[in-house]
């Protein structure tokens, strides 16, 4: 094939791009530019057959002048500040929970069943929580959920205010998540690691609660952040164990670049667990330590399983899954 052939028998392709970078560069777009991504590839692929078939000079610096257009153009989009960032919570975040299901399934039981086991026995074996909460766990337990006190006053006498309640919660929620995330590059054992160890302790609690405390106190205090916060817990852990595997089963790939892909697939579970964790935090620091009635506040819990419930199944479906 003539350089002149090539030429007459891809040109449509290229005046396809100009027409969807024109389209792409305006600040509103007026038609669909979902095309834009594949056919940056095929012309990046003639720009390669025209260097290797050695064609005029016109030809490749047109074709490379298209291609460094597209490169700028989708880079631009796929960089994009608040745009980006609300695609990926609302739809890559949903999205990748649901292509992992069957991980976000068993890390969800790995972390509920260890926690219930641990609560139902510690009443009848109070040494089991104690072990684990150590003399300072259990005296905190015994102020925040003693017969007659609040949980949010004891907070608010440790640290002055809901604002640094909220703090508080902040650092410590997401730097748990993050801990539970890293973990994954041990193989995933330290994502499990740490997600049966709070398992445990999340049982401890309310274990040693039903023993020595008021179980009402606690359950209506956690009903309202519990979603949020449970769940992020459990989708960090299942980031970590994506990364984990990519690494002890790699498949065809080399390791290294299993763990690059998997970093992908996993970043929007992340930060989405830590937005997750950030909601918590602000219903923990300013509702979860008001003073209300307990019908109130297990309402408002449920109503938030519901709506997580809700956002993982639907948000997202019918929209590009992002590659």
């Amino acid at each position: 094939m003539t350089p002149a052939q090539f030429e007459k028998q891809i040109e449509p392709r290229w005046e396809k791009l100009e027409q969807l970078l024109n389209e792409a560069e305006k600040s509103q777009p007026t038609a669909n530019v979902d095309e834009l991504p594949a056919t940056f590839r095929q012309v990046c692929h003639d720009l390669s057959v025209a260097q290797h078939r050695m064609s005029p000079q016109r030809l490749t610096q047109r074709l490379n002048a298209l291609a460094i257009r597209g490169y700028r153009v989708l880079e631009r989009r796929s960089s994009g500040g608040w745009e980006s960032f609300v695609r990926l919570l609302l739809v890559e975040f949903p999205q990748g929970v649901r292509a992992e299901a069957k991980l976000f399934w068993w890390c969800t039981a790995l972390f509920y069943v260890p926690a219930v086991v641990m609560a139902a026995f510690t009443p009848s074996h109070p040494e089991w929580s104690m072990a684990l909460l150590g003399p300072d766990g259990m005296a905190q337990i015994e102020g925040m959920y003693g017969e007659d006190t609040s949980p949010g006053e004891f907070m608010r006498d440790k640290f002055g205010s809901n604002f640094a309640m909220f703090c508080f919660y902040i650092w410590n929620n997401v730097s748990i998540n993050f801990k539970t995330f890293a973990g994954g590059m041990l193989g995933g054992v330290g994502s499990l690691v740490v997600l049966l160890f709070n398992s445990l302790f999340l049982g401890a609690v309310a274990g040693y609660v039903h023993y020595s405390g008021n179980p009402a106190t606690l359950y209506s205090f956690v009903a309202g952040h519990s979603a949020p916060e449970l769940t992020g817990l459990v989708i960090s852990a299942m980031a970590g164990m994506r990364l984990g595997l990519s690494v002890l089963r790699p498949g065809r790939l080399e390791r290294r670049a299993a763990l690059v892909l998997a970093g992908r697939k996993a970043l929007p579970l992340l930060i989405g667990a830590a937005t997750l964790t950030c909601i918590a935090a602000v219903i923990e620091g300013f509702w979860s330590a008001q003073n209300f009635a307990p019908t109130i506040k297990y309402a408002f819990g449920a109503i938030n399983w519901l709506l997580l419930a809700a956002f993982l199944f639907f948000s997202g479906r019918g929209q590009t899954h992002a590659t």
